[in-house]
């Protein structure tokens, strides 16, 4: 298309308004006509720019050249984005079908329910896709909501504000129940609003086929109405893969409480009742000690790690093809689980856990990978490629040689590096390490040696990050994570124009999306590079993207205020010279929040001068699902509280979503937190953390209400946020509900705390004392609150404590524990304690050792053996005993004697003498 070039300075060279021969704004009809169907984006920037366009947007002849459905889609939306940008109050009545795919929703803002009707059904017909800040434009405009309405706007009901469906008749609403439940893409302020109006209108939702009518809009049914409903039935409708897909739709509490009403049919069938997608949901002490395996069925379905790790034995065992297990069950393997295993089959499962094409990675945390380790370093079969990558970080460094050390850092390339401890100091180990193998010097690398480094490049100091090759920085995209020096670095490569990305004056959206995660990261520099046009279209489609990964929302934070800050600034300096408390950006509308990467463009006090109170009111899930600046989160709420004086309703307090993070314990004590629902919602982690006040303060008002209490429900959605309570509240937790309760993370608890907990989880677990194993499994994240006693007895069940769980035990007990009994409580994991021999836990127990039984464990800095020619000198001490408890066995021995105890070499004597002495042997 070379004639395009003669306009390549950006002015329009065959126009001129004072000549009558080339006056005439019909220019691109006049000089392009039908090629109009090869112009690209850039060419048409090209004749003109955006500056200079506005003279031949409203053109008649020219908006009829672009109606046309072979026009590139972003030409035509540039078209119609320019178009009123140029001319806010050109009227989008005139404008051809094509061209209003393209048009922004602000053009559609002002518009009355019959043109909006027009419009709509204009769009329906020309446009493949139609954009939902136009379609939220359109919709609020009807004023009044009628059966007609809603069957006319079809899938775009989806854009009825919160506000228009609660003002709305709900026999209206229930009429079109058939539309409503077939429509994706709800809130939940939106579903919660429906539901509430059609069971207002007389629907009741007392079965499961109510359920399966209910459709898309099941995620708005309280948990409570799930749990009226027979078990049997729900059991029925399980069967119906829609409705499967509707719950999966659902907030987690609803999900929860469907399948233990599946459960609750017949606890020893709950791996084949229960729909694969929901398993996860199965209480753990379900899956333990099962009588049967159907290993086809068990690998269908999708598994938590707890799940996968007390299934693992029996399905372990049960396999011919341990290569086709699942990786939802292979994330299951621990030292406990396989140790009863022969050692060729521990090492088809490790091999098992390798990286394979066309499979999910096994995601596997440390003392997974170091126990399959210990069990196949010594197997010279097996090659690099052979294991998890994850593994190979743990591998013996000594006994790498010039000949296999490349193979092994071109395996290690695909490892997960954050896995690692930091107290390990493995990253460095294994830089160090790899400069010598690969010949690397200076603080460069080569494309070579970051290609065979791989992942190793996300723990690479800034320095070597910015003088490698840019290759680098395909490498840093597969990073979970990255630090704000390893941006800088990053940024100083980009900013130097030597990648493949070119000169920063040459980026544009393209670029955006061809950095793949790394924009995430990247600070305002980066984004002052860019326009704010080309800024918001990419976040439209990144921030969505990101959100469906479930990026936290920390995270999120950080993207916004890099990529806003630029803009914003901008916004800033106008409006300080208005004024400071009027809206100069432009008022917030239902077109504004429907936008993606809304609230783009938005300063603080812009966004708080430009959000009105009634539209927040009629809107809140839809923007409270975006919002994630906490100055923007601190303004919702301060409006919500204008509008809502007397406190917040369960209704509302369950879409607050991250704006839940920014009260204060005032606040909180204002809300009604009175179901399980909005327990739940509030407890969600994809919020944000809480502040152990905030927590304390949201769980005791539910607990507030006379008919709530710390059951299954609530232990799970609150999960770690026990910790906030006191002791006295703990202790309330029935054994019961503790028992069918997800595993829990309690590290952060107080010794008293955990205590409590142990107390009730061991009366749980009891009935699993026949399978040591499982009841190890199963109250595992329980023994920081373990006694001495419970743990010397633990150790005689051969479980093989894993060296996290070892390192979390009380440090009170740890200290009592002798070297013979670690051994036995950790068994295949023993060697681990070397591993983290610099940990303060294993250095303060080591402590307390003798140097010579220390040896064993490979380790060191006990205390100096007693000097003796035999045997160490008896400690000895005499009293008269009465009744002695020894953990072991079901065994009691009565005899009569005085007892004198000897410590010795670390081994107790106990010599009988005179007197009555009882001494009982009992199990946990």
């Amino acid at each position: 298309m070379g004639f395009f070039l003669y306009l390549a300075d950006g002015s329009p060279q065959c126009y001129n308004s004072s000549d009558p021969l080339l006056n005439s704004t019909a220019w691109f009809a006049n000089n392009i006509g039908f090629f109009i169907t090869f112009i690209s984006l850039t060419d048409l920037q090209s004749f003109v720019s955006d500056s200079q366009i506005s003279v031949f947007l409203s053109n008649p002849e020219n908006l009829q050249l672009f109606n046309n459905s072979r026009v590139a889609a972003n030409v035509t939306t540039y078209y119609g984005t320019q178009l009123f940008i140029q001319n806010p109050n050109f009227s989008p009545l005139s404008l051809p079908g094509v061209l209003l795919c393209g048009a922004p929703g602000s053009a559609f803002v002002s518009l009355k329910g019959a043109d909006s009707q027009t419009i709509l059904d204009s769009i329906k017909k020309s446009c493949q896709r139609i954009s939902p800040e136009v379609t939220a434009a359109l919709v609020a405009n009807f004023p009044t909501l009628t059966a007609n309405t809603i069957q006319s706007l079809g899938n775009q009901s989806v854009s009825l504000t919160e506000g228009q469906i609660s003002a709305a008749s709900p026999s209206v609403i229930n009429s079109t129940l058939p539309v409503l439940s077939f429509i994706t893409g709800w809130n939940q302020g939106q579903v919660n609003n429906i539901i509430q109006s059609i069971t207002n209108a007389g629907f009741s939702i007392n079965s499961g086929s109510s359920l399966v009518t209910l459709g898309t809009l099941i995620a708005g049914v309280p948990s409570a109405a799930i749990s009226s409903i027979s078990s049997t039935e729900l059991l029925t409708v399980s069967q119906n893969p829609t409705f499967i897909i509707n719950v999966l739709s659902a907030p987690v509490i609803l999900q929860e409480t469907y399948v233990q009403k599946i459960v609750s049919v017949d606890q020893t069938k709950v791996v084949e009742n229960v729909p694969d997608a929901l398993a996860g949901y199965i209480p753990p002490v379900l899956l333990s000690s099962p009588t049967s395996v159907n290993v086809t069925l068990i690998n269908k379905k999708s598994w938590r790690p707890e799940q996968a790790v007390v299934l693992f034995s029996s399905v372990a065992s049960a396999s011919d093809n341990t290569e086709e297990l699942s990786e939802s069950i292979l994330q299951g393997f621990t030292c406990s689980a396989v140790q009863n295993l022969p050692r060729s089959k521990v090492t088809q499962l490790v091999r098992a856990c390798r990286a394979r094409a066309g499979r999910n990675k096994v995601v596997l945390k440390e003392p997974q990978l170091t126990c399959m380790y210990n069990y196949v370093k010594d197997d010279s079969n097996l090659t690099f490629t052979d294991l998890p990558a994850d593994m190979l970080l743990y591998y013996n460094l000594q006994t790498l040689t010039k000949v296999n050390c490349g193979s092994y850092f071109k395996a290690l390339g695909g490892a997960d590096f954050s896995v690692l401890s930091s107290v390990l100091n493995r990253q460095s180990a294994l830089f160090t390490k790899a400069k010598d193998c690969l010949g690397i010097s200076g603080v460069s690398l080569n494309r070579t040696q970051v290609e065979v480094l791989g992942n190793m490049a996300c723990t690479l100091d800034p320095t070597y990050i910015q003088n490698s090759d840019p290759l680098i920085l395909e490498k840093l995209k597969n990073c979970g994570d990255l630090s704000d020096s390893q941006v800088t670095a990053i940024q100083t490569l980009l900013f130097s124009g030597n990648t493949s990305y070119g000169n920063p004056s040459t980026w544009t959206q393209q670029t955006l999306d061809q950095l793949g995660i790394l924009p995430l990261y990247l600070d305002q520099s980066f984004w002052g590079k860019f326009s704010s046009t080309t800024t918001t279209t990419f976040l439209s489609s990144f921030i969505p993207t990101l959100r469906k990964q479930k990026v936290q929302n920390w995270k999120l934070e950080r993207l916004f205020k890099a990529a806003n800050s630029f803009t914003a600034k901008s916004i800033n300096t106008k409006a300080r010279a208005v004024t400071r408390a009027a809206c100069t950006t432009g008022n917030i509308t239902k077109a504004t929040i429907a936008d993606p990467s809304f609230p783009f463009g938005y300063d603080s006090t812009q966004f708080d001068a430009c959000l009105d109170n009634t539209l927040l009111k009629n809107n809140i899930a839809a923007i409270t699902e975006k919002v994630i600046d906490s100055s923007f989160l601190t303004s919702i709420l301060s409006k919500l509280n204008q509008l809502f004086p007397s406190g917040l309703s369960d209704g509302v307090v369950q879409i607050l979503n991250a704006v839940s993070r920014v009260a204060t314990v005032s606040d909180i004590s204002k809300w009604n937190i009175t179901t399980i629902d909005t327990l739940s919602s509030l407890m969600n982690l994809i919020n944000g953390d809480w502040t152990s006040d905030q927590s304390k303060a949201i769980i005791m008002k539910y607990l507030s209400v006379a008919v709530n209490t710390l059951g299954t429900a609530e232990i799970n959605a609150i999960s770690s946020n026990l910790c906030s309570l006191d002791s006295s509240v703990l202790k309330s937790i029935t054994a019961k509900s503790l028992k069918s309760a997800n595993a829990m993370n309690v590290s952060s608890c107080s010794i008293d705390q955990k205590s409590a907990l142990y107390s009730i989880a061991k009366s749980s677990f009891s009935t699993q004392h026949s399978d040591p194993t499982a009841y190890y499994q199963l109250i595992s994240s329980y023994l920081g609150g373990a006694p001495v006693e419970d743990i010397i007895a633990l150790s005689a069940l051969n479980v093989s404590m894993d060296i996290t769980t070892f390192l979390n035990l009380n440090p009170d007990v740890i200290k009592a524990l002798n070297v013979n009994t670690v051994i036995s409580l950790m068994g295949q994991n023993k060697a681990d304690l070397k591993l983290f021999e610099n940990t303060t836990t294993v250095r303060m127990w080591a402590a307390q050792q003798y140097n010579s039984e220390l040896a064993v464990l490979g380790l060191s800095g006990g205390k100096a053996d007693p000097v003796s020619s035999t045997a160490a000198p008896a400690t000895t001490f005499t009293t008269v005993l009465t009744s002695i408890t020894i953990t072991q066995t079901n065994q009691t021995v009565n005899t009569t004697g005085s007892a004198v105890v000897h410590r010795g070499s670390g081994l107790w004597l106990i010599s009988l003498c005179v007197g009555l002495l009882t001494i009982t042997l009992h199990t946990l």
